[in-house]
């Protein structure tokens, strides 16, 4: 059973996904650090300064990903350094659009919620983070690391 799964795992990019994962955990602990360190200096609840302190983060944790995945996850499907990075940077650009409304919309339900700030807004951007890296996941494997 456990060997089924292991052939499963590396014949079906398993291997990478771990890798694309652990890389995501770190990415993600680099997004939530930047954001409460935005919230912590100048908490609010206002959607245009969420979405400023929320790109700020999200735009760290995109320059951790493209630095990791490129020399990590996807190193040996790693071609054409100057077309992955200008695809890497849009879809990093459609990852910045795609949580910032999620966050929005997410925070906008839970802050209705009688929950302290602090809990709402994380729990809106790890909901965030979950919905944009799942595409991110398919555009970096299918389009910009393809083999």
């Amino acid at each position: 059973m456990i060997r089924t799964a292991r052939l499963w795992l590396l014949r079906f990019g398993g291997g990478r996904y771990l890798k694309f994962i652990l890389v995501g955990v770190i990415n993600a602990v680099v997004d939530l650090l930047v954001l409460n360190l935005c919230l912590l200096i100048n908490p609010t609840k206002s959607p245009g300064l969420l979405i400023l302190y929320n790109t700020i983060a999200v735009i760290s944790a995109i320059v951790t990903s493209y630095e990791l995945n490129r020399r990590w996850t996807f190193s040996d499907r790693s071609k054409n350094p100057r077309k992955e990075q200008h695809l890497f940077f849009a879809q990093g650009i459609l990852n910045v659009l795609l949580n910032n409304s999620a966050l929005v919309f997410v925070s906008r339900i839970l802050y209705s919620i009688d929950m302290p700030f602090i809990i709402s807004s994380n729990l809106s951007k790890v909901i965030a983070m979950a919905i944009s890296s799942g595409v991110s996941y398919v555009i970096l494997r299918n389009f910009v690391y393809h083999a």
